[in-house]
């Protein structure tokens, strides 16, 4: 798999010579030959190619014309596949008592050269490599090794590539169990898609595509590396039953010149940038306000350089940004470095994260899940089995990073595999590649991971704030997190185009959730987030009023469509290849943080109803639901209203009659809103003053061990309860 933006940096050294396009008449041998050398020499590779292949199909013998087609495509943007029957023939007709480049014997700028250096053998090997050749790969490395100059700057990547396909030959062995799957049409275009970044409630996809534009505008600005227009960065987002919808164009994308999605922040309103600034290569960050995207300004401290930086990754409370640079003194050439938040609101000065996660040879492509502690990241180190390799690691206690582990065949190949990211739960990753059967050069995919792979310790609150039917979020909607035993507040703007938001929240600890619209609360409650090491999700939707935007909508027009987060089918892969309101600053926030005092979060009324495995209804003669509906009446006979909160949950345990745990969760929410409107209306009262309030939909408690019968350790997660004020 060819990757994106970071092939930039050696291309945008590049020197754009106005010889790239060929000027005048000449198309003799002569002039074709020295055209395709100076685009070689310019590492203008698929141009050099198209030129080479002409002169191949006139002399399909010659060893030396061969030899720089076959190099050109090994070098190419995305042709790298043409390269193996070239630089087989040129090895085949090669004298060997020539040398290598610049010594006596062989000069690749004359016309009449026909033999072919050393370095094809290499080049072959690295072809037979990627063609999944093994063993022809490792007769070609060795042969290059026997003949080359011991100082060879090949040598140490031939030797290197012996090591590859030994983990090829491993890796292939043991196939990991993965259901690749391509993300279909919406995303994908007939022109490259890639680096697939996923905000935490996955509910919003950004990339990097260079397909031409809605309005064309790109169509006659091209990339004259790629012969492709530049790359964009384009956004899509699911709707309420989980499809993606139709991709926009991101508004900072410039007129020329690329911008590439790098990574996003937790809550989805921060989005990070590569921008290649002529080859130096540097990252960026913009910020979400309103619909609209800031113009992206430089991360601070030491984190760019005069040197190359790819990439980079925030911690979910961040704290802590990961990054990639091939600045001096690391442990190779591109390395894993970070920096954290100081006191002041500052980053610290770049530390390089250490030999665990780092080579001697690149990492990229670093990723920190949700949870601070896992990071998945590229390396052509380790275990590679060509190329860039995805790998993940553990931060221990100590803050030390276990030994790196292989993700495995078949999302690893023997090409390049870099961008990797995953879902909160730490049981979907995203990926690009340009496997056979996509729709375009390279393509956005999907795998799911199995179940020990899933994130632990983390619980994401997330959902939806849902405005009137015809109104938009106010710009002053925020939800205030109070953490109940140390009063430390954390603030959380929702999405403006659709109420989205999303809470990172640590296990063990009572919260009281406190919903804001010009800083008039409009729900509050207390949550416990129950002491599970395993993934939990909390899914809330809160209504707003239609008139005041400080109340709920009727709770018999229940919105249809998926908790956010739910995840997409895809399309397997069946084998071959305005004027808004600004954020506040962490500054602000903090101010505005230590001033706010959580609401009182009680009700006049609760029910709780706790289920036996794969039940989900509730006794219209339970005595505590009577007294709970006669709370209703009073309220309504008092009010004119009640004022009511859903809550559902279902365990781990795996449900052969309701597909999925979420189905089963909605299910037991869905009947208790039926059962409550019934009750009211068997009591004689307009049920439409039934106003819903919030709705909470939550999978949770530990992992399904094969003890259904257990009650004792899943029975408090399998419950439905109802509250109203």
């Amino acid at each position: 798999m060819n990757y994106g933006y970071t092939a930039l940096f050696s291309l945008g050294l590049i020197c754009l010579s106005t010889q790239v396009v060929a000027q005048g008449e000449n198309t003799t041998f002569q002039w074709k030959f020295e055209e395709a050398n100076k685009m070689m020499e310019e590492r203008f590779y698929n141009q050099s190619a198209e030129i080479w292949k002409e002169l191949v199909e006139a002399q399909p013998e010659n060893s030396n014309l061969n030899w720089k087609l076959g190099y050109s495509y090994m070098n190419s943007y995305d042709q790298k596949e043409k390269a193996l029957p070239y630089l087989k023939t040129s090895a085949e007709k090669r004298a060997s008592n020539y040398g290598g480049f610049n010594t006596s014997g062989y000069d690749p700028f004359d016309s009449k050269e026909v033999n072919a250096p050393m370095e094809v053998d290499y080049w072959l090997g690295k072809a037979y490599h990627l063609d999944g050749q093994f063993d022809k790969a490792d007769e070609y490395y060795n042969k290059f090794v026997a003949e080359a100059d011991p100082k060879h700057e090949l040598i140490s990547q031939a030797k290197r590539g012996k090591e590859q396909t030994a983990n090829a030959r491993a890796l292939m062995a043991d196939p990991k169990p993965y259901q690749i799957n391509n993300v279909g049409n919406v995303i994908n275009s007939d022109h490259p898609d890639f680096s697939p970044v996923i905000s935490v409630d996955g509910n919003a996809m950004f990339y990097t595509s260079r397909r031409i534009r809605p309005d064309s505008s790109n169509a006659g600005v091209i990339d004259e590396i790629a012969g492709l227009p530049f790359e964009n960065i384009y956004v899509s987002y699911k709707d309420r039953n989980g499809a993606w919808q139709k991709p926009e164009l991101l508004n900072i994308n410039p007129p020329a010149g690329h911008l590439a999605t790098v990574n996003v922040s937790a809550d989805g309103q921060t989005l990070f940038i590569y921008r290649s600034d002529e080859g130096d290569g540097n990252l960026y960050e913009s910020k979400l306000v309103g619909e609209l995207w800031s113009d992206p300004v430089l991360i601070g401290s030491d984190v760019n350089t005069k040197s190359w930086e790819p990439h980079c990754a925030l911690t979910a409370d961040g704290s802590t940004l990961y990054f990639v640079s091939d600045r001096k003194g690391g442990v190779g050439d591109r390395d894993i470095y970070r920096v954290v938040k100081l006191p002041n609101g500052e980053w610290s000065k770049a530390q390089n994260i250490g030999n665990v996660v780092n080579t001697p040879y690149d990492e990229d492509a670093v990723f920190i899940h949700p949870n601070s502690r896992t990071m998945y990241f590229a390396s052509k180190g380790h275990n590679s089995m060509g190329g860039f390799d995805i790998f993940y690691t553990e931060m221990a206690e100590d803050g030390t990073w276990s030994k790196p582990v292989n993700v495995g065949y078949p999302v690893n190949t023997v090409d390049d595999d870099v961008y990797f990211v995953t879902t909160a739960d730490g049981r979907r990753g995203y990926f690009s590649s340009d496997k056979n059967g996509g729709y375009g050069e390279k393509d956005i995919y999907f795998v799911d991971l199995p179940e020990e792979m899933e994130a632990d310790g983390l619980t994401v609150l997330k959902g939806f704030i849902i405005p009137p039917p015809g109104e938009t979020l106010p710009p002053s909607t925020i939800l205030y997190v109070t953490d109940k035993a140390t009063g430390e507040v954390k603030t959380y703007k929702p999405r403006q185009r659709d109420g989205v938001y999303v809470a990172i929240l640590a296990p063990c600890k009572e919260y009281n959730l406190d919903y804001r619209v010009n800083d008039k609360t409009v729900h509050t409650e207390d949550i416990f987030v129950e002491c599970e090491s395993a993934y939990q999700e909390i899914n809330k939707e809160i209504y707003l009023n239609p008139v005041s935007l400080a109340g709920p909508a009727s709770i018999v027009d229940l919105p249809k469509g998926a908790p956010p987060g739910s995840k997409e089918k895809g399309e397997p892969v069946k084998g071959g290849k305005g004027v808004v309101e600004a954020p506040l600053t962490d500054a602000q926030m903090k101010e505005k943080a230590s001033k706010h005092v959580a609401p009182d979060a009680t009700y006049d009324g609760e029910y709780a109803k706790f289920y036996a495995y794969n039940m989900k209804d509730i006794d219209q003669n339970d005595a505590k639901w009577k007294e709970f509906i006669d709370t209703v009446v009073s309220l309504i006979e008092k009010n004119g209203q009640a004022k009511v909160v859903i809550e559902a949950s279902a365990s781990k345990v795996p449900t052969k009659t309701f597909g999925t745990n979420e189905n089963l969760s909605n299910k037991r929410m869905e009947d208790a809103r039926t059962r409550l409107l019934e009750a009211v209306a068997a009591r004689g009262k307009d049920n439409t003053k039934l106003l819903l309030e919030a709705v909470n939909s939550k999978v949770q408690g530990p992992k399904y061990d094969g003890d259904f019968r257990n009650t004792d350790k899943y029975g408090k997660f399998q419950f439905v309860k109802l509250k109203v004020h």
